[in-house]
Parts: structure tokens; sequence; C-alpha cells
């Protein structure tokens, strides 16, 4: 039974049993109890994929386990086989015999017999060993850019990006964890979850009780109680976060649903249930999204609709919180960065007319001290002085220099802002497994003045598929350094070098308009 997102099928399992099942990005596998693994959702297999992702190698497995778009399992003799994707080698297993393997954004991992962690595919934060050695007892590669293990004492280690604290575990001992997008969640040896990492979403703030098993996502987590029940916390935009209820089949009928036709998100039909009585085994309709991404329910259960109302207040208010604690943090860096490139723009404005295309010249000052800016490169803004760990300066680049309609392209500082997709602004480039046709795009430059790590996520109400592009230089004619569908995190060779850098928001639909709300960070370590 699988809830949430859905757009590749990766939601609608096939009929029949399982032993064992795993979810990734845009597809999902399971075992059947002959061993054959049976897989479903992304069936590209064009650019980088070297087989579909869907179409498993025949023959018996022990585990499974599914990546982004790609799929790992275990033979009965321990070795890997992998596919799918495989740009980044992350499905090209190393020879020799694994008890365990976890497969994760671009890298999979894998427990040898004497404990060894072995990983393999893209290592641009180190979250590849083999760095920290040693003998491991479980392994979760399934983070954005980290990967956690855990010793034989119950302790956890992690290795990796840690720009949100992610691989930074506390101290004690834990029976299992499961590292996600960028947080990380185990169970200590009560039950309890405990989570660390990035917490815009509420995804590393799990309840109280007691979990048997834990499982994080990508800025969602789910546990298994006791009693089987599951509980989810965290984003909720596609229902990924409301697991479907189980009832006991003798409950009292609810009232009748009415023949109005419920449609997915596909816009086909959804059978309309015959009999009242809700049954254990078969998984609650998906209710329809709204702007607030918080599931409406029926109209005839009030109970139903005043649960639904108080959790769309809790729901603004988090929104509200995060937003006050990301402008609170970056306040006094904005700030200062604003009032020197507002210093800046009147004088260069001053030098060349407000047109960039024009060659400033030297101008002296009252004192008679020429300051000269060099010709056709924008004017380097001043580093404020760290008081701990260094803070790159991302100095906008001026949007005039590029050949794309001025009102399509604009700089961007650190922090956050908001942005509209309309017919105005045209990308030329298609997503993988995409279709190929006009998409509306947004264009946002920066330059960065020292070697930095760069962080970019976009969401959406409006829009369900977004699509992310680092270029280099500044437009839309510039080499990919890399993308991604929501988030590009800490890319290109461990650090990005000086210079000017543009990203390109897109959708991954065509012709789709809608708001958005981008997020930039730059960090020197």
């Amino acid at each position: 039974m699988c809830w949430g997102r859905d757009e590749y099928g990766q939601s609608t399992p096939p009929t029949g049993a399982f032993t064992s099942i795993s979810t990734g990005y845009a597809l999902s596998c399971g075992l059947r109890s002959n061993g054959a693994a049976v897989c479903w959702g992304w069936d590209y297999d064009g650019d980088f994929a070297s087989t579909s992702p869907t179409t498993p190698p025949t023959g018996a497995f022990t585990s499974i386990s599914a990546g982004n778009v790609y799929a790992c399992g275990l033979r009965t003799n321990g070795a890997a086989v992998c596919w799918g994707i495989n740009d980044r080698g992350e499905s090209t297993p190393p020879t020799g015999t694994f008890t365990s393997i976890s497969a994760g954004a671009g890298k999979t991992c894998g427990l040898r017999t004497n404990g060894a962690a072995v990983c393999w595919g893209g290592d641009e934060n180190g979250q590849l060993p083999p760095t920290p050695t040693g003998a491991f007892t479980s392994i979760s590669a399934a983070g954005s850019q980290h990967t956690c293990g855990l010793r034989s004492n119950g302790t956890a280690v992690c290795w990796g990006d840690n720009f949100y604290g992610q691989s930074t575990p506390p101290t004690g001992a834990f029976t299992s964890i499961s590292a996600g997008g960028s947080h990380t969640c185990g169970l200590r040896a009560n039950g309890a979850a405990v989570c660390w990492g990035r917490n815009a979403e509420g995804q590393s703030t799990p309840p109280t009780g007691a979990f048997t098993s834990i499982s994080a996502g990508d800025e969602h987590t789910c546990g298994l109680r006791a009693n089987g029940a599951a509980v989810c916390w965290g984003d909720n935009g596609y229902g990924e976060s409301t697991p479907p209820t189980s009832v006991s089949p003798t409950a009292t009928p609810t009232l009748t649903p009415t023949a109005t036709t419920t449609r997915d998100d596909s816009g086909a039909p959804i059978p309309t249930p015959t009999a009242t009585t809700t049954r254990a085994d078969v998984p609650t309709p998906t209710p329809t999204r709204t702007a607030t991404s918080i599931p409406t329910p029926a109209t005839g259960n009030a109970n139903a609709r005043i649960t639904y109302l108080e959790a769309q207040s809790r729901a603004q208010q988090e929104q509200i919180a995060t937003l006050q604690t990301q402008h609170g943090t970056m306040q006094q860096l904005i700030e200062s960065l604003q009032t020197l490139i507002t210093d800046l723009t009147g004088r260069l404005e001053a030098l060349d007319g407000g047109s960039a295309s024009s060659t400033p010249t030297a101008t002296p000052t009252p004192t008679n001290t020429p300051v000269t800016t060099p010709t056709n490169t924008p004017v380097t803004t001043p580093t404020p002085t760290p008081t701990s760990t260094p803070i790159p300066t991302a100095t906008p680049t001026r949007a005039s220099a590029s050949t794309l309609a001025p009102g399509c392209i604009r700089s961007i500082s650190l922090g956050w802002l908001t942005g509209a997709w309309n017919a105005d602004c045209l990308s030329d480039k298609t997503p993988p497994g995409a279709q190929t046709g006009t998409r509306y795009a947004r264009f946002f430059t920066f330059t960065l003045d020292d070697p930095s790590f760069v962080s970019v996520k976009i969401t959406s109400n409006d829009v369900a598929d977004t699509y992310l592009y680092l270029l280099e230089g500044v437009g839309n004619a510039g080499s990919v350094v890399q993308r991604g569908d929501t988030r590009i995190d800490a890319v290109a060779d461990e650090r990005l070098q000086p210079g000017a850098y543009t990203i390109e928001a897109t959708t991954y639909d065509l012709e789709t308009a809608g708001n958005f709300t981008l997020t930039f960070e730059a960090r020197a370590q």
C-alpha cells in the first residue's frame, strides 16, 4: 500500500503479495515470495539510464532497495545487482559479497560480511567511505548528500554533507537508523524516535511514544507503532504524511457516498466504493490537495472538518515560524550586503549612465584619488569580517549583461525570494524524461567572490513539478553545472569556483504558470 506523490505511478503498486518493499523518489520496488523483483513508477531509460528503472533483471533477490531513479538488490549468493540511472556510477556495484545494501540519491552503499562499508556513485560531499573505517551493523545511504551507519555498540556515525547538522548524530545508542534528504532519524532501545538535521517542514520533530521501525524521506519521516499503525510527520504537500487508516471491518457503516466521480491528479476517475463499511486492507482514497497542502476531508464529517481546520491553522503557523526563523538568522548579513549593493549600484549607474553595456571609466573622488572600475566586470562586494565560520559573499550579477528579456532575469542575494512563471519567459531546456516543448522559466544571477558551497531550493503551491538548473555565467547559454527537481545542494567538485552563475527555475510540465519561492544559500565550508 502506497500513498503520496504519484505522477509517475510510484504510489500505484501492482496487485499481489510482497514480502518486502522499498520506495525511492520516482519509483518503488518490492519482492515477491519467490524472490522476484517488481518495480513500478518512472520508466524512462534514456540519457544516463543503462536500463529502465522499472525493469529489474530476472532471478531471485534476498533484499531490494530503491534509490531516486534506480534500484539495487542482493542475490542469494550476496552479489549486488543494480539497474536504472547510472550517470554517477551508482548502478555499477563492485564485485564481492554483501550482507545488506542501501540505494540513495546518486550513491549506493553495502556492508561486507566483516561489517566494512563499501559505497559507490557520486561523492560531491564526501558521502562515500573509506572515511570512516571500521565495522558497521547497518547502513543507510538514502540521504541526499550524506550516509549513516550503526556500530556494534549502537553508536551512530554519519559522513558527507553536514550543512543542516544531518551528519552530527547525538550521543547514545540506537537500534536502527535512516538517512533522509537533509535529516537523519534513529530509534533508541525504548523505541523513542530521535531526529537531527533540517527541520523546515517538521521532519526532524517526531511525536512522542515508541516505534518499532522508522524511515526518513526527503522532507518527511514515517514510523510504525507496536500495533502496526503508521505515523508520519513533516511535509505533506502530496499526502505523503497522511497514511491510510485501518478500521475494523465490523465498524459502524459511514454515510453512503454520492454519485460524484472522484479523479486523481492525472485526471483518471477513481472508482467509488459500493460498500459503506471501511475495510482495513483497502487504502482510503487520497483527498484532493488544496493550496495549503492539507488534505480536505469529506463535507459530511463535522469532526473531520474541525480536525482539518486545526491542521490547516497549525500548518500555516509552522510556515510563518519557519520564515521568521530564516529571516532572523539572515537579516544582519542581508542588510549589510544590501547596503553595499545599493551603494555600488548607484556608483555604477553614475559611471555608465545605468547601462551595463557601457564601459565604465575612471572617475576621480573629491580627494582626486581615482577609483577605477574594471571594464565589463561587476564591482566585487567587500566580504564582511567573519566572527567564526567564513561566509562567502554572493554579489548580485548585473542582469542587464544577459541577452534574456530584462523581466526574465534578476539578481539574487543570500536568503529567499518569490517569483512567478508565465509565458513571458521561456526555457530552452528539457528535463530528463520530460516531454519536449515550451516551458516557462525565470532566471536568477549571482557572483561568488570565494570558492563556496551553494544550495538552492524551490517550492511552489501552484505547480506540482518544478526543475532547477545551475549554469555557468550570466543568462541561459552557459554550461550546466548541476540540475535537480526541487533542490541543488553543494555542487560541482565540492565547491563552486569564484565567478558568475545563473539559476534557471522552470517547470517540468509544459506551459505551466504559477508562483514559487526560491531559497539561496552559500557557505565557505
